[in-house]
């Protein structure tokens, strides 16, 4: 996906827009965006979060696609279009009353996702496996846990693996998603799981008024997801201690105590050893 000449004369005019975890973010002169990564981000994560943007898009998910790679400075980016609007989290910010209707919304567009092949990216349980294997869960709870993963049926459908707030944007045109980093195939459960965690525990404020209000946002995204799908409590029942140990490897969720309790209710709801 390299570019042509002219999207290198347009980078050299750039108004820094974002910064995030694992890249920056700057708009063009020619109405574009150029997202630069970090050092630390492996160019297998790069080239597979442009790869399942277009493949997202051309499926008719409303997602933002990669125009190119566009590398600057010794710096490894992807070149994106522009989109106006805001990100959910902000736009809901600014209108709380309407916020039960944009989780709807959200989780009508996840459903839909989850319909669509994901053609030829990564095995969510290779991933899943690989981030329980190498966390810091006791063995026995790390093989009995692998054991339940490689039991659960499998599926090949287009999973986005950080959907939540801050990565739906608001625009003209509509909810678009954004970020497809940790795109892969798998079931629609393990994915619906990882956005109510995502939602409830994710980085972000965690002061008792906004963890009430995060606990609502994942029951109401979860409610309306189930209704949109085909997807049953008793599936997300089975996927959620899986998904939950992968986490463990990645990162303190916010919340730490309280994701523990939600953990180790979900190893125990599907007859897995807890956490001491």
């Amino acid at each position: 996906m390299d570019l042509p000449p002219h999207f290198h004369a347009a980078s050299k005019t750039m108004r820094f827009i974002a910064r995030g975890a694992s890249a920056e973010l700057f708009a063009l002169d020619d109405g574009r965006v150029l997202k630069l990564f970090r050092e630390s981000v492996s160019d297998e994560m790069i080239a597979r979060e442009a790869a399942a943007s277009l493949h997202a898009s051309s499926c008719g998910v409303p997602a933002a696609a990669a125009i190119g790679r566009h590398d600057l400075d010794g710096r490894r980016g992807i070149l994106y279009p522009h989109l106006d609007g805001a990100t959910m989290m902000d736009w809901i910010r600014c209108n709380p009353l309407r916020a039960g209707w944009a989780l709807d919304q959200m989780a009508a567009i996840h459903s839909a996702m989850h319909a669509v092949s994901a053609g030829s990216l990564r095995s969510l349980k290779q991933v899943l496996a690989t981030d329980i294997a190498y966390g810091p869960a006791p063995i026995v709870v790390q093989q009995a846990a692998i054991a339940h993963l490689e039991a659960l049926p499998d599926e090949d459908r287009l999973t986005h693996g950080d959907f939540h707030l801050g990565n739906v944007m608001m625009t003209p045109q509509g909810m678009m998603v954004i970020d497809w980093s940790k795109a892969a195939a798998g079931h629609p459960a393990a994915d619906a799981v990882r956005c109510e965690m995502l939602m409830r525990f994710g980085i972000g404020p965690s002061d008792w008024v906004t963890n009430l209000w995060r606990d609502w946002a994942a029951l109401r995204l979860n409610k309306a997801y189930l209704a949109s799908s085909a997807i049953t409590r008793r599936e997300l029942d089975m996927w959620r201690p899986v998904v939950a140990l992968a986490w463990l490897r990645a990162r303190n969720a916010s919340r730490t105590s309280s994701f523990l309790r939600y953990l180790n209710k979900a190893l125990r709801q599907a007859g897995l050893p807890t956490l001491p």
